[in-house]
């Protein structure tokens, strides 16, 4: 029988009230739309129970047994009947937020989108290699590590070449032992390796040989070793079949130099920055492109000097959020429940802020929250259609203060998209304007986390304002006093803004 490792998407342990006896317990908090909660449910029995409350935007299962978590994941080892059952409720799901260690990389469960085994991309999974990690076994509950074994893997292109030994499994415990016998850790790979035609006797001594019956492995992928041809073009200078013996050895002299070590210790050490000239001219007859047209268009003489200049400062203030009576919200038998705000993106409620009796609040956040329509009715304008999505349910992070002495309840419900942005591709998210220096502060973190280039404050006064003329910062439609941003997180799109920029002169690197 054998074992597969999966990763279950959790947000921690947290305390929370048991529904039943009300005392405090532990438990994992798990994504609402997502699959998490019931394979953790099938998995572990009777040993888990859903603890979460009627009221709760999240799931909260605690669970009886040890468990493992590792960079906001429960590690699991499964049989293959397990992996069967789990396949049987993840592939119900939109959203699994469960993931298969397979052929050396994590990869989504199948579900309603796809029916096979799917890679992660971005941050859309776990980052990890769990191989040598403590896991828990889903039906022995044992704790152990995911490969008990050292394997060491020869690798030689040719029979005049030093070989290489590619050393995988439980090798963190020994690394003091590796280090001092020449072993190397690549980042790229995630293995240490060691070259030389044999491996030292106390390396060997922790491993088991994966060789063919000659104790021979020709390697003919794109991995090191490689030829002089491939590592002319990597290092940028000519290469011949002696330049072995002449190209230093970090570390330890014991390794006999070689051009695979070099190109190896190349691609390791390559730059972690690059400025890259963005392409500003546009072939004859090709349609304009608005990041280019934005670019040229923008100059420092153009760029407007707004009335409150973003501050580099890190300190969270509270800021009181614009609310005024903007309609009468239907849904509710119980007593009359009035928006004091909304906003509305193609077709979705990202944002409602309510008021009213509390069971005729909770009434409508039930609605909202099962994906129904709830229609806001101004005094003077026509009905207003407040919704998730048909089928999409539990999308609202909930934040209500009850006032029992007036029997009011203020409600204001706020779209998962706005609460959890995805910076792993292509999607939009959504900021409260409360003041210029507040909205532009934000437009830069969010930007900071989306691209993979320094964003420095000086920049952000440009990005606000070329993000606008592209349309990748645009308002959204509201109700309310209240005013909200539309934010298009495109990577490649922001990052052509501000190289371009630099390329313009527009921004400086500080």
């Amino acid at each position: 029988m054998s074992e597969h490792i999966i990763a279950i998407a959790t947000y921690g342990s947290h305390r929370v009230k048991h529904p039943q006896n009300g005392q405090k317990v532990s438990a994992y908090k798990i994504g609402y739309t997502t699959a998490a909660s019931a394979v953790l449910l099938s998995l572990y029995g009777d040993q888990a129970q859903d603890v979460s409350s009627k009221q709760a935007s999240y799931h909260y299962i605690q669970i009886d047994a040890e468990v493992i978590v590792r960079h906001g994941y429960i590690l699991l080892k499964l049989s293959d009947d397990e992996l069967t059952r789990t396949e049987t409720i993840t592939i119900q799901s939109h959203r699994p937020a469960v993931y298969r260690w397979l052929e050396g990389t994590w990869q989504e469960f199948p579900n309603i989108r796809s029916a096979d085994y799917q890679p992660t991309s971005g941050s859309s999974g776990p980052n990890f290699n769990p191989t040598g990690m403590l896991i828990v076994s889903a039906s022995t509950g044992e704790a152990e590590p995911a490969s008990e074994t050292i394997t060491a893997e020869k690798s030689q292109r040719t029979e005049n070449e030093t070989p290489w030994w590619w050393l995988r499994g439980n090798t963190y415990p020994h690394r003091d032992v590796l280090k001092r016998w020449g072993c190397r850790w690549s980042k790229r790979n995630k293995a240490w390796y060691y070259i030389g035609t044999q491996l030292p006797d106390a390396v060997r001594q922790l491993t088991e040989q994966v060789n063919t019956p000659n104790d021979k492995v020709m390697c003919n992928d794109d991995r090191n070793p490689c030829s002089i041809e491939e590592a002319t073009a990597i290092l940028g200078m000519h290469l011949n079949d002696s330049v072995n013996a002449s190209i230093p050895v970090e570390d330890d002299p014991q390794i006999a130099p070689s051009i695979d070590n070099a190109v190896d210790m190349a691609a390791e050490d390559e730059p972690k920055i690059r400025i890259t000239k963005p392409m500003l001219d546009l072939p004859d007859g090709a349609e304009a492109d608005p990041i280019i047209v934005a670019v040229r268009q923008t100059t420092l003489e153009t760029l407007p000097v707004l009335q409150s200049p973003p501050s580099a400062s890190g300190g969270r203030n509270l800021l009181r959020i614009p609310q005024s009576p903007c309609g009468e919200l239907t849904g509710s038998i119980t007593g009359s429940v009035w928006c004091y705000g909304y906003a509305v993106h193609e077709g979705t409620c990202v944002y409602v802020n309510m008021g009213g009796p509390r069971m005729a609040v909770e009434a409508i956040r039930a609605k909202l929250s099962k994906g129904d329509i709830v229609n806001c009715v101004p005094m003077d304008a026509p009905a207003i259609e407040l919704t998730a999505g048909e089928g999409n349910t539990g999308m609202y992070t909930a934040f209500m203060q009850n006032i029992p002495e007036a029997k009011f309840t203020s409600l204001i419900l706020v779209h998962e998209m706005l609460t959890q942005p995805n910076y792993g591709g292509k999607s939009t998210t959504f900021m409260v304007h409360i003041s210029d220096e507040q909205a532009m502060n934000q437009l830069r973190d969010h930007i900071m986390k989306l691209v993979k280039v320094p964003v420095f404050a000086e920049w952000t006064n440009y990005l606000w304002h070329t993000g606008q003329a592209v349309k990748l910062l645009r308002p959204t439609r509201t109700g309310g006093d209240i005013k909200l941003w539309t934010v298009d997180l495109d990577a490649d799109a922001w990052t052509r803004l501000i190289t371009g920029g630099l390329a313009k002169s527009v921004l400086r690197l500080s």
